[in-house]
């Protein structure tokens, strides 16, 4: 009988227990926002941003944990996934560990149609950057060039299966051409040799090639956007050059581990939109990074997620890209 009455008032002080972290209003600690990339590049100065702005909305702690491993994010991503499902910890990334991942690897440690999506907070377009002297100043060229010297034009690939390497082979499909990868072990060297005129054109984030564009060192003879980049608003789309269709942006979205109830998902979702429209956190965004600040609600965020792997599915599947 004792031991009836000791069971039911474990469970009842669990109860309570768990009322009074339900009644609680969300977030009453600290939040993490992790990043799974090192330090200090474009996502993880865009989290700090957010965290510095979820911090003063919330009065509460909001901090960037940058859990690296693996180029792909998959490691950083996966601890995520594993976390609780409380708004306690989320994940802030581009595209590969939300979206993209799973369609080049075969083996992947979580399953990411699993992520609550909270919110795309920025994106930014690639852009088509040729190295000078190349003798193209549009796209229409470009293919014509490209047509009568098959697999004489060099692309610069930062790596296989980014969206930069995904980029250049949806433009051969869509054109009908045949250039030359040359494959490089990330961004910097890919474009040191395009400023170096060794390799002929790449396809690359507006971020990054806009200072070499402005400095001259680049022509940039397209954006890949939808519609035209308000950062190059003289520089056409692919889409609008003869290829309709043809988008390549990256975006960066933050997700929450599967199972987070809705209504902890709703809030966050909100009030990062919220901040996304405070004008001192959009223009930092947007000067400093060089990003468009967007703050989508949570179900445009899924639409987009789908949207993208929809996209990309296509492009790997023809030119048969795989990380495995």
């Amino acid at each position: 009988m004792r031991k009836i009455v000791t069971s039911i008032a474990l469970i009842a002080a669990a109860l309570i227990f768990t009322w009074s972290a339900l009644a609680q209003p969300f977030p009453s600690r600290s939040v993490k926002i992790a990043v799974p990339f090192p330090a200090g590049g474009g996502t993880d100065l865009l989290a700090r941003v957010i965290a510095q702005a979820l911090s003063k909305m919330w009065g509460q702690t909001v901090y960037v944990e940058n859990l690296s491993g693996a180029a792909s994010g998959n490691v950083g991503a996966h601890e995520v996934w594993e976390s609780a499902a409380d708004g306690y910890t989320l994940l802030l990334s581009p595209p590969g560990p939300i979206a993209l991942n799973k369609l080049l690897f075969k083996n992947m440690p979580f399953d990411s149609s699993k992520w609550v999506p909270i919110s795309v907070v920025a994106s930014v377009p690639y852009v088509l950057a040729v190295r000078k002297g190349l003798g193209v100043t549009n796209i229409k060229e470009l293919i014509a060039k490209a047509k009568a010297n098959p697999g004489k034009i060099t692309y610069a690939s930062p790596g296989v299966g980014t969206v930069g390497h995904l980029a250049a082979k949806q433009f051969e499909m869509l054109a009908g051409i045949e250039m030359t990868t040359v494959p490089y072990k990330g961004l910097a060297p890919a474009l040191n040799d395009i400023l170096g005129g060794h390799v002929d054109l790449i396809f690359d984030t507006a971020t990054t090639s806009l200072q070499f564009y402005m400095n001259k060192k680049i022509d940039i003879i397209a954006s890949c956007s939808a519609k035209r980049w308000a950062g190059l608003p003289g520089i056409p789309t692919i889409a609008e050059s003869g290829l309709p269709g043809f988008r390549a942006v990256t975006w960066y979205a933050m997700v929450a581990p599967p199972g987070t109830p809705a209504t902890i998902a709703n809030k966050i979702s909100n009030d990062v939109a919220t901040v996304m429209k405070d004008p001192q956190t959009a223009d930092n965004i947007k000067t400093m990074l060089k990003m468009d600040p967007i703050g989508s609600t949570n179900t445009e965020a899924a639409k987009l997620f789908l949207d993208d792997t929809m996209l990309w599915s296509n492009v790997i599947q023809q030119a048969n890209i795989s990380l495995d």
